[in-house]
């Protein structure tokens, strides 16, 4: 115990030393302070006039109760000063001086500690934490191995497992004792050849004891049986390296389970670091080349894929955006959609179907025998210039044969679809080749 606020200063600062403190036991007593250091300097390691930073060292505080609770060391020293000070009874003076209690406490502290029941200048301490009676033994289930209460569904889930003696029902090569049962070695009618043989088979019994007990090393020290260390394993690389551990999982006893686990989170570190490299140069590439503009990227590049990923109806008018018709039935369902929010019930009109895109057919067969308008024709319903040929070949003949010829009857010669075969039919009667009516 040291009077800390009058007595010493720092060996390296000269600063007044106020508690903790920190002293050294390895230097010689000096004729000074140089063996007291403050914490600031403490921390910093100094070294000064023969102090290393190496030695041994003690921390000096005096924030512990001499008498009663509530009265530490050190107010023990300044109670002790201040009445040296002011005088005996001088309470009020003293008070003001100690600034941590009151009048009242000093008078009544001091009365009964130093003048009605004096102790030793330095009592025997008791020990705080030693007790005269025992405590109980709290019961607690074990995590590793785990030790489920009895009934619960973690019970339920370690099929076959006994925590008290960590042991299985089933053992691997479960039936071995049955080969055992009826072997004798007292037999004196046994040539060398049966002895054998039945030693062989103890020695197929000690290797199926010995892959038993590894078997349960391996389960126990790996925690393969505790189910909820073993879900926060596989959750923890869920997403970064599932796919690698079912094929790491054999190899593990290959390494201490310490070792194992290391290996395992390095491997998540590495993806880790791969992918937060692989996102930098994303960043890069979008002409980020600051840390700060990543935040708003982030929130933009989310908000443009969410668009994205919301069909509206506006994308069939764009789609058609040449088409009167499907600008028509956009406004439509805007309307229908105002309507249904008032809480009317609504049919939506629905959206057109996308026009398929002009057939390439320059190239093919029968192309130039086309005109230009049969061109266009072909390219619109995509029919093949060949097979437009053969189909005019075919009305026109059945035209000239009867004078005239009906849609329906052209329907029933050309096997296609009925928009195309319409396309065509008035197509060729805008040109003059097909009768519609007797002539």
């Amino acid at each position: 115990m040291e009077d800390v606020e009058d007595s010493h200063q720092c060996g390296f600062c000269h600063a007044q030393l106020m508690e903790p403190y920190i002293k050294c036991c390895q230097c010689p007593p000096p004729e000074d302070d140089k063996m007291f250091i403050c914490l600031h300097c403490f921390a910093k390691g100094v070294e000064f006039n023969g102090h290393e930073s190496s030695h041994a060292y003690s921390i000096v505080k005096n924030n512990f109760p001499l008498f009663e609770k509530g009265w530490t060391a050190l107010e023990e020293l300044n109670l002790i000063k201040a009445i040296s000070d002011c005088g005996y009874g001088n309470w009020a003076d003293v008070s003001h001086q100690l600034r941590t209690k009151s009048a009242q406490e000093c008078e009544r502290h001091y009365t009964y500690y130093y003048i009605e029941n004096p102790k030793p200048p330095l009592p025997e301490l008791p020990e705080v934490y030693l007790d005269i009676h025992p405590l109980p033994v709290v019961f607690k289930l074990s995590e590793n191995p785990p030790r489920p209460a009895e009934g619960s569904s973690v019970y339920n889930e370690m099929a076959g497992y006994m925590a008290a003696r960590g042991d299985f029902t089933s053992e691997y090569d479960n039936f071995m004792e049955i080969d055992l049962r009826q072997m004798k070695f007292a037999s004196k009618d046994d040539d060398e050849f049966e002895q054998d043989l039945k030693l062989a088979v103890l020695d197929i019994y000690q290797n199926c004891l010995k892959e038993r007990e590894r078997r349960k090393r391996v389960v126990r020290q790996y925690g393969l049986i505790n189910l909820k260390a073993l879900n926060y394993f596989n959750r923890r690389y869920d997403r970064t390296i599932k796919h690698l551990l079912d094929g790491l999982r054999v190899f593990m006893r290959l390494l201490s389970p310490e070792e194992y686990e290391k290996f395992i989170e390095s491997l998540h570190y590495e993806y880790e670091l791969k992918n937060e490299i692989q996102n930098l140069q994303l960043f890069r590439e979008n002409g980020l080349t600051l840390l700060r503009q990543i935040k708003l990227y982030t929130i933009l590049r989310a908000q443009h894929e969410q668009q994205r990923e919301q069909r509206h109806l506006l994308n069939d008018v764009l789609m058609h955006l040449k088409d009167e018709a499907a600008c028509q039935s956009w406004l439509q369902r805007q309307a229908a959609l105002d309507t249904m929010g008032k809480g009317l019930p609504v049919n939506l009109p629905t959206a057109p179907r996308r026009a398929a895109a002009p057939l390439e057919i320059i190239g093919l067969p029968g192309y130039d025998k086309l005109t230009s308008k049969e061109k266009e024709l072909c390219a619109t319903v995509r029919l093949v210039p060949e097979a437009y040929l053969e189909f005019k070949s075919l009305l026109l003949n059945e035209c000239q044969k009867y004078g005239c010829l009906k849609l329906a009857q052209a329907r029933q010669l050309i096997k296609i679809d009925v928009n195309k075969t319409r396309k065509i039919y008035d197509f060729l009667c805008t040109e003059g080749v097909l009768n519609k009516d007797p002539l």
